[in-house]
C-alpha cells in the first residue's frame, strides 16, 4: 500500500484510524492525570474520568495550568517513556535531568550582573 507523504509516512487508512482513535487516548491520558479533579463538569467529576466530548480542551487546560518545570518534566518522562524507560524510573530521570538543565540555567550570568 502507497505512503500518503503528507501524513508522516501513514498510509491514508492509518491516518484515518489515528484519527479516530486520538479522541480516545486524550481522554484516558486526562483520566489518566486525574484531570477530572478540576474539570468544571459534573459528569467528569462524578465519574471520575474524562467523560466531556472535548478530550483534548481538557488535558490541554490541566496542562497549561502546570509549572514551566512541571510541563517540561512530564515532556521529558513522556519521552524517556517512549524509548522504553519504566514509568517510575522515567518520572525519577526526567525530574533529574530538568534538575541538572534548571541549574545550568541558573548559573548563567544575566546581563548587568556581577
Amino acid at each position: 500500500m502507497p505512503r500518503n507523504p503528507d501524513h508522516r509516512g501513514a498510509t491514508k487508512e492509518e491516518f484515518e484510524r489515528f484519527q479516530r482513535e486520538r479522541p480516545i487516548m486524550l481522554r484516558q491520558f486526562a483520566t489518566l492525570l486525574q484531570c477530572w479533579r478540576f474539570c468544571g463538569r459534573k459528569d467528569c467529576r462524578r465519574a471520575k474520568a474524562c467523560s466531556g466530548p472535548d478530550s483534548l480542551q481538557c488535558s490541554g487546560e490541566f496542562m497549561q495550568a502546570l509549572s514551566d518545570e512541571m510541563r517540561a518534566t512530564f515532556h521529558e518522562a513522556i519521552r524517556l517513556r517512549g524509548q522504553g524507560v519504566e514509568g517510575r524510573e522515567a518520572w525519577y530521570e526526567a525530574e533529574r535531568r530538568i534538575a541538572g538543565h534548571k541549574a545550568q540555567l541558573e548559573a548563567i550570568p544575566l546581563q548587568g550582573e556581577n
